[in-house]
């Protein structure tokens, strides 16, 4: 197997990446997200996919954007409204 193999190899993989996200929901939630709000991840929208909820850190529902925490490991990153499926538990 040659270097070119290798790359070839990745091209495809990223091609058939592709085509598996051709399937997600690219809706945009339609609520409001609170500071404390536990939240669902649509499937194969983040890097790393979050097995547990989400807890809300920081919401600015005017911009669509959050900063959200990974329950099961502390893993902090953004998202925005495309990201969320729904709200499973809300703050109050």
């Amino acid at each position: 197997m040659s270097l070119f193999d290798g790359l070839y190899c990745h091209r495809i993989g990223w091609y058939y990446m592709f085509i598996d996200l051709i399937d997600v929901d690219w809706s945009d939630y339609q609520g409001d997200v609170k500071v404390g709000d536990l939240l669902k991840i649509k499937e194969g929208m983040m890097l790393i996919e979050p097995i547990d909820p989400v807890l809300v850190l920081e919401a600015d529902n005017d911009k669509g954007i959050y900063e959200i925490m990974y329950t099961r490991n502390n893993y902090i990153i953004g998202c925005g409204r495309m990201e969320i499926e729904r709200v499973i538990s809300e703050s109050r």
